[in-house]
């Protein structure tokens, strides 16, 4: 008997939730973009930073537990999404690739940004600075808030929703394709070009999971960039206040 090709249906990796699970987690993530694209547009993004960081924190939260929901129902273990290795050599090995990301991702989002203004298209700078932290309370809630999602959103994104549309016939490019816009479109304040920044750093962040065959280096340069970001603008902010 001859062994499966790698692009016969049995070789294929299974959806690790139901399709229905799925729509529904998108059609939130999708409504929720447009809401706060709606909030941006009004410049309401500016105020009550403390209650807008806690309520987002437990909509992360809520969005973890919706994934681990599908997860449950096709029994599929978490800790099989995750891909946590063992061991301290692990946790090195995986802080090193992190940092190198961070810079290497950096740098491409920069000139990313640089061709974006030169096609007219820019972020809304001074919405994104109206989210930053003006106080220690809402720079620390601020830290919590980004290692959150770089645990949440790396799971969702990277894990569940990776996996599952890599599980289609199209395989892993639809999965990073797929999972990519959707990281992307669930930016809606951010605008037009700020959302196309976020597809294309999804997409660099599916790589890191490939080499790596891991979240967790993921998860440590998502919060990295999340937490640097916060600073940065808060630092901004104050020396050019809106």
């Amino acid at each position: 008997m001859h062994e499966p090709s790698p692009e016969s249906p049995a070789s294929r990796p299974l959806a690790i939730a139901p399709w229905w699970h799925t729509a529904l987690l998108v059609a939130l993530l999708l409504g929720a973009s447009v809401l706060s694209g709606r909030q941006a547009h009004r410049a309401a993004l500016g105020g009550h930073h403390v209650a807008r960081y806690g309520l987002t924190i437990v909509s992360e939260m809520v969005l973890l537990l919706l994934a681990w929901w599908g997860l449950r129902m096709r029994r599929v273990p978490i800790a099989e999404v995750l891909q946590f290795h063992p061991g301290w050599r692990a946790w090195a090995e995986d802080l090193v690739a992190a940092a190198v990301f961070w810079l290497t991702s950096a740098a491409i989002l920069v000139v990313i940004g640089l061709a974006l203004r030169v096609a007219h298209l820019a972020t809304p700078t001074k919405t994104v600075m109206a989210l930053a932290p003006r106080t220690g309370l809402e720079l620390l809630l601020w830290i919590v808030l980004s290692i959150t999602a770089g645990f949440c959103e790396e799971l969702v994104f990277r894990g569940y929703f990776l996996r599952q549309f890599s599980s289609l016939g199209a395989g892993v490019g639809l999965g990073v394709l797929a999972s990519s816009l959707l990281f992307g479109v669930s930016h809606g304040y951010e605008g037009a070009a700020g959302m196309i920044a976020i597809t294309v750093y999804g997409a660099l962040f599916c790589a890191l999971v490939f080499m790596r065959r891991s979240l967790r280096p993921g998860m440590m340069a998502h919060a990295w960039h999340d937490i640097f970001s916060g600073v940065m603008l808060a630092v901004l902010r104050h020396v050019h206040p809106l």
